[in-house]
């Protein structure tokens, strides 16, 4: 039986501060970790918002409102960690050179512990019904974790009878979103991190399905968000949250890098749109991580991320091993280089195998 959630009032923008999942892969490819039981499919999906009704720029959490969204996403988000989980063992698996018969066989119950997961989901039609503003924003970086977990094993189960079923589903998922970004969100999220998420999950099935109008979407999308920076890199659309204005820009970071790094082939160039926008908003929020002072300037708040007191955790820098691959850069380099490990579930588990 699908999962329900209640459907409270609409919310413009439900993410968290605590925004992502640290994938953990293990430390060597002894064996795939053990599938688990199938998770019940969410298939209808709503909630109301996180921050107090008074909070006109959504800085100020209503606690038992962020509980309920953290709780109406809770299964999704175990089941998008899980998955990466079995991913991020087949990508260390395959450094393994001359494997043997077991480690083959191993790697193909991964792959297919993987597909039986996603195939339950997509045989449900999960995320089909999203009954609110909130679900809709919400969704589209769920998505994406599970494509990027479905790009990795897709070719491993080739003339599978399943795939044709997750296909078809991941596409109705990326339609869905398009459609609610093009017409129906909030003019802010429209054009900020929310609007970057779902770009990278449209580009990564895009790419997948080897979809052209797909990946045209994706592109625009991070080109849209990319191209609202301003002069010194700095994001309007997530300054205006006051304290948490940095751990926004740093949220629409990952996407934006991860869009860009994916497409770096199919549509060349992100990295180098209007004046390097992307780079620029790379810059400023490294520099914005080691001392908020230049967004505690535009904001006149206090931010709830940057300083030595408050550092960024270690899933919201997986970003930087994408951005790394094709922009070199000491001080993006030096920001991450003391993380432990470099897992965010979103953008395909540990960023370290996959980039």
């Amino acid at each position: 039986m699908a999962a329900l959630i209640a459907v409270p009032a609409f919310a413009e923008d439900p993410a968290p501060p605590v925004e992502g999942v640290d994938a953990t892969a293990p430390e060597k490819a002894e064996g795939p970790p053990e599938c688990l039981p199938p998770a019940t499919p969410v298939i209808t999906l709503g909630f109301g918002s996180r921050y107090k009704e008074d909070s006109k720029n959504r800085s100020d959490f209503d606690e038992a409102s962020d509980a309920e969204v953290t709780a109406a996403l809770k299964p999704i988000d175990e089941f998008i960690n899980d998955l990466a989980r079995q991913t991020d063992y087949l990508l260390l698996a395959d450094q393994s050179p001359n494997p043997s018969l077991t480690d083959l066989e191993d790697r193909l119950a991964a792959a297919n512990c993987v597909i039986d997961r996603i195939h339950d989901w997509a045989a449900a039609d999960a995320l089909s019904e999203l009954k609110s503003q909130g679900a809709n924003l919400s969704a589209p970086s769920r998505v994406a974790g599970i494509a990027f977990a479905y790009a990795a094993v897709r070719d491993r189960v080739a003339a599978d009878p399943r795939i044709a079923t997750i296909d078809t589903w991941l596409k109705a998922r990326a339609a869905q979103s398009m459609t609610f970004f093009d017409t129906e969100a909030p003019p802010r999220a429209s054009q900020n991190n929310l609007r970057a998420w779902a770009g990278l999950a449209v580009t990564r099935v895009g790419l997948t399905l080897q979809d052209p109008a797909l990946i045209d979407w994706g592109a625009a999308s991070a080109e849209l968000v990319a191209c609202t920076a301003a002069p010194d890199g700095s994001l309007p659309n997530e300054m205006w949250r006051g304290k948490l204005a940095l751990h926004y820009q740093l949220h629409a970071v990952g996407p934006l890098v991860v869009t860009a790094a994916l497409l770096h082939e199919a549509r060349p160039g992100l990295f180098d749109i209007c004046d390097r926008a992307i780079p620029r908003i790379v810059d400023f929020t490294v520099a914005a991580l080691a001392d908020p002072t230049s967004v505690e300037t535009i904001t006149g708040k206090p931010q709830s991320v940057g300083g030595p007191d408050d550092p960024p955790r270690d899933f919201e820098l997986a970003w930087t091993e994408a951005y790394l691959r094709f922009n070199p850069d000491p001080a993006v380099a030096a920001l991450a280089a003391p993380a432990e490990k470099l897992g965010n579930s979103k953008l395909g588990g540990d960023q370290r195998l996959l980039w």
